[in-house]
């Protein structure tokens, strides 16, 4: 009853009959005619066809859970047949935000595939909850992002610090307020600002009424955010709320407003921002970014190969 899942999880996932067929390449009637013989022998259906977009049934949801969990146990054993035969080669697909995509993985990715050619990599990005969602379903292998995960059904591996900092335009008068407390921009990309105790960060209420640029609350750094504000009792006044800490920090660069920013960003930036940076109080302003692996799935070849050449991973780890 489930030579048929791949099917039933292509309609769910589409929402309508028609969509599902483009992308199975195979005719509507000959799709809609292989899923009712299917519901005939489950003595349900599948989907609730009165919608749009077309709705999974308390039957469908049940089918399409149990149908995932085969397929983990499909790829499950086919690594181990891999392993078994000692196959260098697989597939990798990596899953993230813009961001980590963008300034985290470029330089793994150029190692990796230097030492590791006959591996098929494919990135996807999106944010935290469509990433958690392909992690969970096991369309991504891994998924890169400093946000903090169940370790009941997760395995993370630390890759690198990541510190949060205060960016303000430079033509803000709250500057002058902060000089003392100012970071050069050499001493970021040296990481000279990582060094205990060797610069101080400003009280925020040096701000005053400058404008700033909040991250959603859903996300990690906004969740810091409210921390960062709270111990201090400062909230400085908000003009926008974006969910990418890229376009926050690309409006800041704009002089549109201050913003919590990550250093990994203004090391990776060709152009010097037109921003002034500064330390953050508190343990809130530093996190790792992490490498996430589900745990019902299996180590494969690729998966060890990338984490291992990330120099996250050794067989210690097992």
């Amino acid at each position: 009853m489930f030579e048929l899942k791949n099917y039933v999880m292509e309609i769910s996932k589409a929402g309508s009959f028609s969509q599902a067929a483009k992308n199975l390449f195979i005719s509507q009637p000959s799709l809609s005619s292989s899923i009712k013989r299917l519901e005939e022998q489950l003595g349900d259906e599948l989907f609730d066809r009165s919608v749009h977009p077309i709705q999974l049934t308390e039957c469908g949801e049940e089918y399409i859970r149990s149908a995932r969990s085969i397929d983990e146990i499909e790829k499950n054993f086919n690594v181990y047949l891999e392993e078994s035969r000692q196959i260098q080669t697989g597939k990798l697909t990596i899953g993230g935000s813009h961001l980590n995509l963008s300034y985290v993985l470029p330089p793994l990715l150029k190692h990796f595939q230097a030492n590791h050619p006959s591996i098929d990599i494919s990135l996807m990005d999106g944010n935290i909850d469509l990433m958690l969602t392909l992690l969970s379903n096991g369309e991504i292998d891994l998924l890169v992002d400093s946000c903090s995960l169940d370790k009941a059904y997760y395995e993370e591996y630390n890759y690198q610090p990541e510190m949060l900092l205060l960016a303000v335009p430079e033509n803000y008068p709250c500057n002058e307020r902060m000089k003392e407390y100012l970071l050069s921009y050499e001493d970021i990309l040296n990481n000279a600002h990582k060094d205990p105790g060797r610069h101080e960060a400003p009280p925020l209420s040096l701000l005053g009424d400058a404008p700033f640029i909040y991250m959603t609350p859903d996300t990690d750094t906004g969740k810091r955010e409210k921390k960062i504000f709270r111990s201090e009792g400062f909230y400085p006044h908000c003009i926008f709320t974006f969910r990418q800490q890229l376009t926050t920090f690309h409006m800041a660069c704009q002089g549109i407003g201050c913003a919590i920013i990550s250093d990994m960003i203004v090391k990776s930036d060709i152009f010097r921002p037109r921003l002034f940076f500064y330390m953050l109080r508190g343990e809130d302003n530093v996190r790792y970014i992490r490498f996430y692996k589900k745990k019902a799935r299996r180590m494969t070849y690729a998966m060890r190969a990338f984490l291992t050449d990330a120099g996250v991973f050794s067989d210690d780890n097992q």
